[in-house]
């Protein structure tokens, strides 16, 4: 009788307790107040065609961003015969869907298929690709879709010599090798052009054609020296003898060496071309612009530079180092300045400099800036998708290819390359270096969304 009673006791005592604390400490909620719970980001519609692969976040992205490795742009460019690597990898939208490729230093020659690992092959300077547009918006696209524009030295003979080498599209003027060392495949190794960005011109006497922007480079020193404005025909079709041939080739255009143009913004609405160019000071890399006077590449030029008194203006004379340094257009450093325009907002994507794997994003109101508000985009990955090593020496060369997307997504390329150079040859896995990676960025108009939905959300 006792223990009960003491039982009893202790359960009272408990049972006060509970309710003590049900009265003060942890009041119910109703229903109507409880606290809104967040749902998870729906990741987009994906098609499994298009063989897209969702990469983790590795940076601290946007949880509403969603970022997809393009397995099958990456097959693409997987190749065993002919071009098999390079860089710069520009694209421009053609008439008809088509999409024009620019690419500079190349090989071109013979991988194993098995091993991934090249031969012998050529090294022209750069190189040029069109790319049937009949398949792009359906995400169909296979290699049939590729013309290669290149000059071979010979396809007729598996074991002869140069067996599907390639010559250099365009030599600059100063290279040094004669007519019979070209003939014969040899490549030139000093002056040099590298693709700058391309815009299709709706030109009075040859209907729309393409201009396209090329950067002389000093032997060592990879020193800009020169510009070269190159105009090719769009008439016929890919592939015919007519379609890329070229019309005009300007090899005095600029003498400044300043690489304005290496991308551009085409204003159809304003009536100007902006000619994006960065300056490298020590290990800072920042953004100027140019701007057409018309949507032709070879009208007259004005530089956006800031006075000594703080005010920007456009000026016709090209620009001094001072007053480059004075007329940045972003606060913050980084490479390969891509601007593209959404619902009267401009925006600026750029790679981390020098080499980094973020991927930052800035906007502004004008399409020659300040471009501010600079906000993580996403982080490429640590390590390639191939055989031997997947670990490269750096990503570089971000370039974005509006052409490319299917539904609003921004789609970028990046190189990759051995820590030695040597090392893209002879090896397993040596031909899955210096070539192209890409990756498709979903949802990305929500990288300015903020936890309490200001859309400010930016990054200091």
């Amino acid at each position: 009788m006792k223990r009960n009673i003491i039982a009893f006791c202790i359960f009272c005592l408990c049972t006060g307790s509970l309710a003590a604390c049900n009265d003060f400490d942890n009041p119910a909620i109703p229903d109507d107040e409880a606290p809104e719970v967040t749902p998870a980001p729906v990741p987009p519609a994906i098609d499994p065609s298009w063989n897209l692969v969702q990469m983790p976040d590795e940076g601290g992205q946007n949880p509403r961003v969603f970022v997809y490795k393009d397995k099958k742009y990456d097959a693409l460019f997987t190749r065993t015969l002919g071009w098999n690597g390079g860089d710069g990898v520009l694209t421009t939208a053609l008439p008809g869907g088509h999409v024009f490729w620019s690419f500079n230093d190349s090989f071109y020659g013979v991988v194993d298929g098995k091993t991934r690992a090249r031969g012998s092959c050529s090294f022209p300077r750069n190189s040029l690709m069109i790319q049937k547009g009949a398949t792009i918006a359906s995400g169909q696209e296979s290699d049939d879709d590729l013309v290669w524009l290149a000059d071979y030295v010979q396809t007729d003979n598996p074991s002869g010599e140069r067996y599907y080498q390639a010559r250099t599209h365009i030599r600059h003027p100063k290279a040094s090798l004669s007519d019979a060392e070209i003939q014969k495949g040899e490549i030139d190794q000093d002056y040099c052009y590298w693709a700058g960005d391309a815009v299709v011109y709706d030109d009075p006497a040859h209907g729309k054609i393409l201009q396209m922007l090329w950067t002389g480079v000093e032997p060592g020193s990879l020193k800009n020296i020169d510009g070269c404005l190159r105009e090719y025909s769009l008439e016929g079709e890919p592939g015919d003898g007519q379609y890329m041939s070229v019309l005009s080739t300007d090899y005095n255009f600029k003498s400044d060496g300043l690489g304005y143009g290496s991308t551009m913004f085409e204003d159809t609405e304003g009536g100007h071309i902006y000619l994006y160019t960065t300056k490298q000071v020590n290990l800072v890399s920042r953004v100027l612009v140019a701007r057409t006077e018309t949507l032709d590449l070879g009208s007259p030029w004005s530089y956006y530079i800031r006075d000594l008194s703080g005010d920007y203006h456009w000026q016709s004379s090209v620009p001094s180092n001072e007053e480059m340094e004075r007329s940045y257009i972003t606060a913050e450093s980084g490479s390969m300045p891509w601007v593209f325009e959404k619902d009267g907002v401009y925006y600026m994507c750029m790679e981390a400099f020098p080499f980094g794997r973020d991927i930052y994003l800035f906007r502004s109101q004008t399409p020659y800036g300040p471009f501010t508000d600079r906000t993580l985009l996403f982080t490429l990955p640590a390590t390639l998708d191939k055989l031997g090593s997947p670990y490269h020496q750096r990503w570089y060369m971000i370039n974005l290819h509006p052409a490319l997307s299917r539904q609003g997504e921004l789609v970028f390329s990046t190189n990759s390359d051995p820590a030695n150079f040597w090392d893209n040859f002879n090896r397993v896995g040596s031909a899955d270096f210096y070539r192209p990676y890409f990756f498709r960025v979903f949802n990305w108009e929500h990288v300015y969304d903020s936890d309490d939905d200001s859309g400010t959300g930016t990054e200091e």
